[in-house]
């Protein structure tokens, strides 16, 4: 594999061929698409002298490099290029020259951040490391068979102080067409309410409480007016929803995940879902 970056400090740490089967996993037969990993850690210093704040990032993209529908392997390396790097600047790039240019990119934010909020660092009386930035972005393949994909991707990310976050973003695709499958594709119409209603309950239950207010003092808020968020992943058991760190509880709780089972849900999916072959409906 090339280089990513040239004249710089990096280290390439590896590629992994994530290859699916023809085997059987359950009564679905696994995806064939097979897929790549690219591994990347970069530390750059302030005037790439290593005594001053830094910024840190560690990189570990999933992505499709083979599928027997070219049409559909675009769209989907396009789509995930898109949100692990949250910027349509790198969807229409290949997955090693958007990370090339994410990598870039997230030096040159970092040394225009230090510039324009923090001045001279040195005349500050703050440490080091309250200066310094640490990202690390991940992914993960959580389901792939029948023809879904779930797909997960994992962010970390420190900007100086108290300034942290950890946010994960589901993704699921349909492989007969690359598109990426949304509520109202599975549920029928008007599910919001009977949906909305569901979680609420799971969030009760999972906490052992009597009702919403009950989990005012857990660091819930709002659980009464909860509503689906999209965020959610699907797999042979059912799906599930995640509520990143501060969405609806305190930070200290971090993420929450809440899991419904197909059963539970099985008069609220649409007779057309994309997920009706996991579902049995």
């Amino acid at each position: 594999m090339k280089n990513l970056f040239l004249n710089s400090t990096f280290s390439i740490l590896g590629v992994i061929l994530l290859l699916s089967s023809c085997t059987k996993k359950g009564n679905h037969e696994a995806n064939l698409i097979a897929f790549d990993t690219i591994n990347v850690a970069r530390v750059y210093h302030l005037d790439n002298d290593s005594t001053k704040p830094s910024c840190s990032l560690k990189i570990d993209y999933i992505y499709p490099n083979q599928f027997e529908n070219a049409d559909v392997l675009a769209k989907i390396q396009q789509e995930l290029n898109f949100v692990f790097m949250e910027g349509d600047v790198y969807e229409t790039l290949t997955p090693i020259d958007a990370v090339n240019k994410y990598v870039n990119d997230y030096i040159t934010n970092y040394k225009e951040e230090v510039e324009s909020q923090f001045g001279n660092w040195e005349e500050s009386g703050e440490t080091e490391d309250y200066f310094s930035f640490y990202k690390t972005l991940s992914s993960e393949i959580l389901f792939n068979e029948a023809n879904i994909l779930s797909y997960q991707i994992k962010m970390m990310d420190y900007k100086g102080g108290a300034n942290s976050s950890t946010l994960y973003q589901n993704i699921v695709f349909d492989l007969n067409t690359g598109n990426v499958i949304k509520e109202q594709d599975i549920f029928s119409p008007n599910y919001k309410k009977l949906l909305n209603t569901l979680l609420i309950n799971k969030i009760v239950a999972q906490n052992k409480v009597q009702k919403p207010e009950d989990l005012l003092e857990f660091g819930y808020y709002g659980i009464e007016d909860l509503t689906s968020n999209g965020n959610f992943y699907v797999d042979n058991k059912g799906i599930t929803y995640i509520y990143n760190q501060r969405e609806i509880a305190a930070p200290s709780l971090g993420e929450i995940r809440i899991f419904i089972s197909y059963n539970e849900i099985e008069n609220l999916l649409s007779e057309n879902s994309p997920i009706s072959v996991l579902s049995g409906k």
